[in-house]
């Protein structure tokens, strides 16, 4: 039975659980593989790079829900999610969680993009919370948040710009 301390430290717990959720963002995401079978995009193998495809396949994303731990087209993506999947269903494994996928994939110069390059912000707190698909033309697309389905963005956008902490490919 529910007592009135009880209460209050139920309220507590939920409280904090919040706040960790509010607080993590997409950057904080258990690594849940996409469960449908998905079939990849075809390189053309004379004019387009893996890259290439990877952008392809994100940009087939385009309009699908935010989902904080989403991964898929069907429960929708947080920015981490869509990265993984896009890079996932072309062969490429990825970490799912935005920190690791900065920390272990190569060094891209900015001037040196192309691409399928991952581009990464601070976007809440101190480190790494936001990932973007490099397209070209200082254009990415990505998961921006609850408010917002897949789309792209300029890296002109002074949001993004005061934000940029480097890119990363995979591929």
């Amino acid at each position: 039975m529910l007592n009135y301390r009880n209460i209050q430290i139920l309220k507590k717990i939920v409280l904090f659980y919040l706040a960790l959720f509010l607080v993590t963002a997409c950057s904080t995401v258990p690594i849940n593989p996409p469960m449908t079978t998905i079939t990849s995009p075809q390189v053309n193998k004379t004019t387009e790079t893996l890259g290439d495809v990877i952008v392809q396949s994100a940009q087939l994303q385009m309009g699908v829900p935010y989902k904080f731990g989403g991964n898929s087209p069907g429960e929708g993506f947080d920015c981490s999610g869509l990265a993984l999947y896009s890079h996932l269903i072309n062969g490429i494994f990825i970490p799912r969680r935005t920190v690791e996928q900065f920390e272990q994939g190569k060094h891209i110069n900015r001037a040196e993009l192309n691409s399928g390059d991952l581009l990464f912000f601070r976007t809440l707190g101190p480190s790494v919370s936001h990932v973007g698909i490099y397209i070209g033309n200082d254009i990415f697309i990505h998961a921006p948040n609850s408010r917002k389905n897949v789309q792209t963005e300029t890296l002109d956008n002074p949001y993004y710009k005061k934000r940029y902490l480097g890119a990363r490919r995979y591929w």
